[in-house]
């Protein structure tokens, strides 16, 4: 029987380094959970190093969507710019992760980032010989916009970032971001080539899609209400769309910037008709999803948009920034539209073009959006990454 074979057929040990893992709420640490979660739902021993919400750490078992994952949590403190952002003293994160990487014995390591946990898990990895796959979800121009330091400084702190990038991801036997556009951009920030594009992917049973066109006109953003999300551009747009299309436009998740953005409603006029939700569960998003008819995401830094695909899979119709990756997410037309970012009159336009569909166009662009999320479908991309484990255990690096 052949080393693949025999690989392919029996359960693997994946140990994730995430510098960011629930209870943060943001894109990396959702793709991480849920991936964590659908591995082990097939059958995988699942292992997590990720950040404690305090100054301990602890390893013991977490249960997520009902999914037992064994996670190592290293003791961390808060980075006083930024809401969820944690710092594992970095002089202690190897010594951590030898010892979880030796207990634990993993077939492979699936980094997330490149920062502390991921850097320090990349290092012993490559020790200990063990085969590593890295996920770059991390931009860092848009961290160091939360360092508190000047600005002058952030252009030279954003290329130290982009050479650690490369330095960590220089040591992985497989390179993977979620989109063309996120490969192509990180190849060309980093000494890195041959980074493969694979989907963050989404459990599309988790969404209902509509049958038909929601009884009200509401408008939805979800995501962190942070700087490059560009919020404002939104709340420009929604204060001048039509009033007598009754409008209403809720804005789920939480950030730096929510204080800003609700006076910037009420200087708009507009606080009768937004809500901002905050947090929501899981399953008032979905509902959220449901009664929206139409989904907008204004931001310029998008890897992929998980926020973006969820609202395809509820077959919802978009209207997104022309900018990074989002323009994979939708061809003009079919499953919503594409807006100049930072043009509110643009976004307005487009998204009272939808509103204002009748019920047999929305009812298509309905269906052509939920076709494009059935081509990330989180079956096939998990199937994905089994196979890129099994490359890369099957050709590992050499032990240091």
């Amino acid at each position: 029987m052949s080393l693949d074979v025999l690989f392919s057929d029996r359960p693997m040990c994946v140990l994730i380094g995430a510098d960011t893992f629930p209870p943060d709420v943001n894109g990396a640490a959702r793709f991480a959970r849920d991936h964590a979660v659908r591995l082990a739902r097939r059958g995988h021993d699942v292992h997590v190093v990720a950040p404690a919400v305090s100054m301990r750490s602890r390893s013991g078992i977490e249960f997520y969507d009902g999914q037992a994952i064994h996670v190592h949590r290293l003791r961390s403190i808060r980075w006083p710019f930024h809401e969820w952002l944690r710092v594992t003293p970095p002089w202690e994160v190897r010594r951590q992760v030898r010892r979880i990487v030796n207990d634990v014995q993993p077939a492979v390591v699936h980094l997330q980032s490149f920062i502390d946990i991921g850097r320090g898990l990349a290092y012993e990895a490559q020790r200990a010989g063990v085969p590593l796959v890295a996920t770059n979800h991390v931009m860092p121009d848009n961290v160091i916009e939360f360092s508190g330091l000047p600005r002058t400084l952030q252009p030279r702190l954003a290329r130290f970032g982009w050479n650690l990038a490369s330095t960590v991801y220089s040591l992985a036997d497989v390179v993977t971001s979620p989109t063309p556009t996120a490969a192509r951009y990180l190849e060309e920030q980093t000494d890195l080539r041959g980074v493969i594009p694979v989907s963050c992917g989404i459990d599309l049973d988790r969404f209902t899609p509509k049958q038909t066109r929601p009884r009200e006109n509401r408008v939805l953003f979800v995501g962190r209400l942070d700087p490059e999300k560009n919020l404002t551009t939104l709340l420009t747009a929604f204060s001048l769309i039509r009033s007598d299309l009754n409008a209403r436009l809720d804005i789920v998740g939480g950030g730096a910037e929510r204080d800003r953005l609700v006076q910037t409603a009420v200087q708009l006029g507009i606080t009768s008709r937004v809500t901002f939700h905050g947090y929501v569960t899981d399953h008032e998003l979905v509902g959220l999803h449901h009664r929206a008819t139409v989904f907008v995401m204004p931001s310029t830094a998008e890897l992929q948009s998980i926020a973006t695909l969820e609202a395809l899979a509820s077959g919802t119709p978009v209207v997104l920034a022309n900018a990074m990756a989002l323009p994979h997410l939708v061809a003009n037309g079919e499953e919503g539209y594409l807006a100049q970012p930072g043009n509110a009159h643009e976004f307005a336009d487009l998204i009272e073009r939808i509103l204002q569909l009748t019920d047999a166009s929305y009812a298509r662009m309905s269906r052509a959006a939920l076709t494009t999320a059935r081509s990330h479908d989180a079956g096939a991309i998990t199937l994905r990454y089994e196979q890129l484990y099994r490359d890369a255990w099957l050709s590992p690096l050499p032990a240091a």
